[in-house]
């Protein structure tokens, strides 16, 4: 299922034929025309299905399929043999093999193609033609430069990477720290930008940060494949132990190592930097020497029919990251990424995820659908996207002094004085309670009264929720100062009422 996409991506968007593409993503041809036949009854586009989850595509593309039974195959060498007897014919050969077993022999028609196909192998060389932008041999050279730190005095190795062009030869050569993945990547993006644009097939050998299986059917690294899809490339590896399969790159290594690195004995570097820079100039010289065997250079091949046939570079240059194990969303929706806690949406809790580290940012997909982004957090951190939660969390996580304070000033100055009284406090959290209290008030009897109740209760400085409720149930915050006064003096007559007088008097006699 992990090959589907790539298959469908270039059924759509190359003229390639079937057997191409089989033997670019390692599918029979077969299964790329059934592909190929089911996008045009259904009339699809790479636009309709570039976004699509990969389980929904298997599910729209495939079938359970019953397990065939295998078949026993003869000695092919032992029958290559016994065809070299005059006349003897294939069908006599099949015969005799069939006899042996024959509910696990092949077909007749199955024994002929697999003697055909074995005898394509036993020829022990094969010219390779190029169109031009077609392929790039990369590989590492045997021979590591060297430069001297000069803090210390150490002597440090380093790795050649070398990239040529199969159509004109043209070479590119950089010193790299180590063969790791990071570098491996960085490389192929400086060869990419050197040569002006990226052609249609990269064939490495299978180091292990190219492959992490070889053999027939062979597993590329997937940030390899991702960096090769970002430039619109394929990866397609030589096969193991078979160095012919890539002896453009294998010729200019040796060439490289010649011209460049020999030639580069004698000088002592000390930076990594002014040891590339000694290998591009060099490089480029080697470039412009003409051929021995052919007109012209590998500059002027290269600009007279391969530059033009590359394909155009992206917009923005690939960033290397590197890929994080699945992972199950928890019940917080937070996944740990390199020690650090990253949020998803909280639709995803229990859906399997995956996480995408570059140097500044960190990705999350699921089923190939990215679904996450955040900028790349300390160890031991927490990073919350708020669009991420659910409603109700939302609300609560937005109960902060600052979120208040913006509140209260919508609905008026005494209310943004009012809030700020309640977090003048040693711990300002344990206003929270009486502002979410006020927010529900305002809700209950409106901004327009909740104003008024709260500038009654600055000014008779009581700056507290249960006033506030208190004048809203009374509808006392409409009385103006002065009515309140008098309610307050004119008391009712009554015969245990002594008065002014009396007090007066009182005063008198005890003077």
């Amino acid at each position: 299922m992990s090959s589907l996409k790539e298959i469908l991506r270039l059924v759509l968007t190359t003229s390639w034929s079937n057997r191409q593409i089989g033997r670019v993503v390692g599918r029979s041809y077969n299964t790329v025309a059934r592909y190929r036949h089911l996008v045009r009854i259904h009339s699809l586009t790479w636009s309709d299905l570039a976004e699509r989850p990969l389980d929904e595509l298997d599910a729209l593309f495939n079938r359970v399929t019953h397990r065939t039974e295998e078949k026993q195959h003869p000695d092919w060498a032992w029958v290559h043999e016994q065809m070299q007897h005059r006349g003897m014919t294939r069908t006599l050969l099949w015969e005799e093999y069939r006899r042996a077993c024959p509910e696990h022999a092949l077909a007749y028609s199955q024994f002929s193609h697999y003697y055909r196909a074995y005898l394509r192998k036993l020829h022990p060389v094969m010219r390779q033609h190029h169109a031009p932008g077609e392929r790039v041999f990369v590989d590492f050279s045997g021979r590591r430069p060297t430069y001297i730190k000069p803090e210390t005095g150490e002597r440090v190795d380093v790795e050649l990477f070398i990239g040529v062009l199969g159509y004109s030869n043209y070479v590119f050569a950089l010193a790299c720290p180590s063969q790791q993945v990071p570098q491996w990547i960085k490389a192929h993006v400086q060869m990419f930008e050197a040569f002006g644009g990226s052609p249609q097939v990269i064939v490495p050998d299978n180091l292990r940060s190219a492959v992490t299986r070889a053999g027939r059917d062979p597993i590329i690294h997937r940030t390899y494949q991702e960096m090769a899809s970002h430039y619109d490339s394929v990866v397609l590896p030589a096969r193991a132990r078979r160095p012919k399969d890539k002896a453009k790159v294998e010729g200019s290594v040796l060439i490289v190592q010649r011209w460049v690195l020999l030639r580069l004995r004698h000088r002592t570097f000390f930076s990594l930097t002014e040891l590339n820079q000694a290998i591009a100039e060099l490089v480029a010289e080697l470039n412009r020497r003409p051929f021995k065997k052919m007109e012209g250079s590998r500059l002027e091949r290269f600009e007279a029919s391969e530059s033009a046939a590359l394909r155009p570079l992206p917009e923005q240059p690939y960033e290397h990251g590197d890929w994080t194990a699945s992972q199950t969303v928890p019940a917080d929706y937070h996944v740990r990424l390199d020690k650090h806690w990253y949020s998803v949406p909280f639709t995803y809790i229990g859906c399997a995820v995956e996480g995408r580290l570059s140097a500044d940012a960190v990705e999350i997909y699921c089923s190939g659908v990215r679904i996450a982004s955040h900028r790349r957090g300390a160890a031991d951190g927490t990073t919350t996207d708020p669009g991420h939660l659910p409603k109700h969390h939302a609300m609560y996580a937005a109960r902060t002094p600052e979120h208040f304070a913006r509140w209260a000033e919508s609905i008026g100055p005494a209310t943004a004085a009012f809030v700020q009284k309640q977090f003048e406090r040693p711990h300002p959290g344990l206003g929270l309670p009486c502002c979410d209290r006020l927010q529900a008030l305002t809700r209950k009897h409106g901004a327009a009264e909740l104003e008024s109740a709260v500038q009654r209760a600055l000014d008779i400085r009581s700056p507290s929720e249960k006033t506030v409720r208190a004048l809203l149930s009374s509808g006392r915050h409409h009385a103006s100062g002065d009515v309140v006064e008098e309610a307050a003096t004119a008391l009712p007559a009554h015969r245990n009422i002594r008065g002014s007088a009396y007090f007066a008097s009182a005063k008198e006699v005890s003077a």
